[in-house]
């Protein structure tokens, strides 16, 4: 197992450096080392007399099962893809080793469309509808493919995968697999029950480890100076409603507000400037540009800096101003946003060519005139108009609400500083407590349990408007699953306290740190739709699952440091066996994340198993981290100290499959970053 570790760590750093490893993954003798392992594991299961425990046996045939459908597919499988051009029929298919095989059956491509968000031009979807023609008697059938939605006909199994410029072709994917994807899902589901007993049979690893863990005596019960500038800005209640305007942004409609709180954050570092809020702060820039181009932004790296030059760009060539929808340009009944100095203006009629290149002039002449009730008259006159022209396409009152608050309530980032400095702090004063055998007071722990509580209503109440404003499970890009992660990390806080109190301040600390990394490649990351392909609840409950894994992961990390900060071996041994309880669920949740993320790619592209860096490095994580399960096996891991040193090292690879992979290597996971 060792070996085999070792060579994919290996290929995914040859892959990012030569562009492929295709040579290793699929050679001879890396074939071999798998069927080796797998032989040497069965040959040590009857060693061990693992049939005296059924449950433990059918978990290690399981991963047999598994790697002998992956080897029926990689020998028997058909791959590959085909082209098709409207009304044209096509009886072949091209495999990925360039053969051109046939298939049983005619298809012709009668309709290709591309199916966009209501009144957006993003791509929701993309739609081939297919006739196919079977059999000596011509018999016709239509069938459709789109992402996500597959269609198998005689084993084949047909994935959406490109399309022609023209938008007269569409280019599918190819998979003929009638034995090897059976045999794989055979091995997930005995791989499923197998961890699930595990969790609840009483005399497993889980349960005894659960079952030593017994409280002892309650022992486990910078000021700065206002030197900010003052352009000038709008009051506060005018700002407001100019960015309770409707807005196309990012590929999709929203308040105003939304853009000027990403605005603000690109060029100063945060929603706000001194005292003004974000809305001031882009108003300003609307109406008194000359008075804002030359307040000092926030210092960054050169990369930034170009970042922040390319948004003052943007700003001035209008493209954060496109509030006026229009179907005078419209193409296929869509609608069209257009900022006041856009070149399409011409094209308008003439009473709507005026009204869209004068009414925000005539707004500025009114904000720098003071003339305030005609100025709120007036950009009401713009909202009437934008739901008059484009009412059946506008987010509901309570979407546009929703986000409104969603934008003022994220205060995540000082959240996450007092989080994170507090949880260091307590971990500190909690294992200086409970090393030398002295009860934590009573109502630190109450104090630290109502905190947990409140931030946790608080991120939930994020999480659950950010799911509303999106229309989707908000776990699609790095910031979202982090968020996520922090949720999670919380709420097993609040589950676990009672029976093991140093999770309190693991809590705080972890949840903490986890949020400023959410925030490390953008701190107010775009709402966006979601791109066709991750358009699957498979995808939701694959984030899902393996965020809750790299949670409890993180608290063995830190039981780990917390160990090896003491020097009392009954205290190591306890926080052993907590390790040991967490462990069990952490696997289990790691290897369910993997398979059903393997059941999505099946589902979405045809194979289960591409060796993307994210993919092999996860597998990479659950082998590691199931040696510390084997403690009968290895003896060195019933030794505290070592397990514990053991837990802290591994963590490591965790970090690796998340952020090393989306940082370093790429891969088509890398989506996450964004």
């Amino acid at each position: 197992m060792v070996a085999v570790i070792i060579v994919m760590m290996a290929a995914t750093f040859v892959e990012q450096s030569a562009g492929c490893a295709t040579f290793i993954y699929s050679s001879w003798w890396f074939a071999s080392f798998w069927t080796l392992l797998c032989v040497c594991g069965l040959l040590h299961c009857f060693r061990r007399k693992l049939y005296k425990r059924p449950v433990v046996l059918l978990l290690h045939i399981s991963f047999v099962v598994i790697l002998v459908g992956a080897f029926v597919t990689h020998v028997f499988g058909q791959q590959g893809v085909v082209h098709l051009r409207v009304g044209l029929p096509v009886k072949v298919f091209v495999t990925n080793d360039s053969e051109v095989k046939k298939l049983p059956f005619e298809l012709t491509l009668s309709d290709f469309e591309v199916i966009t968000y209501p009144g957006t031009n993003t791509p929701m979807d993309y739609k081939s509808t297919l006739l196919v023609k079977a059999g000596t008697e011509g018999r016709q059938d239509t069938v459709s493919v789109s992402m996500n939605r597959i269609a198998e006909l005689c084993n084949y199994r047909f994935y959406q995968t490109s399309y022609d410029e023209d938008m007269q072709g569409s280019v599918l994917s190819v998979s003929h697999d009638p034995v090897g994807i059976g045999i794989t899902y055979v091995g997930y589901g005995l791989l499923f029950v197998s961890m699930l007993l595990l969790l609840i049979l009483p005399d497993e690893g889980f349960r005894r480890a659960l079952r030593r863990l017994t409280m002892m005596a309650g022992l486990f019960i910078l000021p700065t100076g206002s030197l900010w500038a003052s352009p000038q800005a709008l009051p506060q209640d005018e700002a407001r409603a100019f960015c309770s305007l409707y807005a196309y942004y990012n590929g999709r409609i929203c308040p105003m507000q939304t853009i000027a709180k990403d605005f603000t954050t690109k060029l100063y570092g945060k929603d706000h400037y001194g005292d003004l809020s974000c809305e001031q702060v882009f108003t300003g820039w609307v109406f008194y540009p000359s008075s804002w181009t030359n307040v000092p932004r926030k210092e960054r790296k050169a990369r930034y800096k170009d970042e922040q030059d390319a948004v003052v760009e943007m700003f001035m060539a209008g493209e954060f101003l496109r509030i006026f929808p229009t179907h005078s340009l419209a193409i296929d009944s869509s609608l069209t946003w257009l900022s006041p100095s856009d070149s399409h203006l011409s094209e308008l009629p003439d009473d709507e060519m005026f009204f869209v290149g004068k009414s925000l002039n005539y707004v500025e002449e009114l904000a720098v005139t003071r003339n305030h009730d005609k100025y709120l008259e007036t950009v009401g006159k713009i909202r009437r108009y934008q739901q008059t022209v484009a009412g059946d396409v506008l987010p509901s009152d309570c979407h546009f609400a929703a986000e409104m608050l969603y934008n003022k309530a994220d205060y995540t980032r000082p959240l996450a500083m007092a989080f994170s400095t507090l949880g260091i702090v307590l971990f500190l004063f909690f294992v200086i407590r409970l090393g030398s055998e002295r009860q934590v007071p009573l109502w630190l722990v109450y104090a630290c349990d109502v905190l947990t509580v409140l931030v946790f209503g608080y991120l939930l109440l994020l999480f659950g408007l950010r799911w509303y404003v999106s229309g989707h499970l908000p776990l699609a890009n790095g910031y979202e699953t982090m968020q996520f992660m922090a949720l999670s990390l919380l709420l097993l806080t609040l589950v676990m306290q009672r029976r093991f109190l140093l999770v309190l301040p693991f809590g705080f600390l972890l949840g903490g740190l986890t949020l400023l990394v959410s925030m490390m490649g953008q701190s107010n990351p775009q709402i966006t739709h979601l791109m066709p392909v991750l358009q699957s609840p498979l995808l939701s409950l694959h984030v899902c699952v393996i965020m809750v894994s790299y949670s409890l992961l993180a608290f063995t990390f830190l039981t780990g440091l917390a160990a090896l900060m003491s020097r009392r071996e009954t205290f190591e041994a306890h926080l052993a066996d907590v390790s040991r309880m967490l462990l069990f669920p952490a696997l289990f949740f790691m290897a369910t994340g993997i398979f059903i993320g393997a059941i999505w790619a099946n589902v979405s592209w045809g194979r289960y198993w591409g060796w993307d860096p994210k993919e092999v490095w996860a597998l990479i994580t659950l082998l590691v981290y199931a040696f510390a399960l084997h403690g009968e096996t290895l003896p060195v891991f019933r030794r505290p100290r070592f397990f514990h040193f053991f837990m802290v090292m591994a963590f490591l690879t965790v970090l690796m499959t998340y952020f090393g992979v989306n940082f370093v290597l790429g891969g088509m996971h890398s989506y996450a970053t964004s």
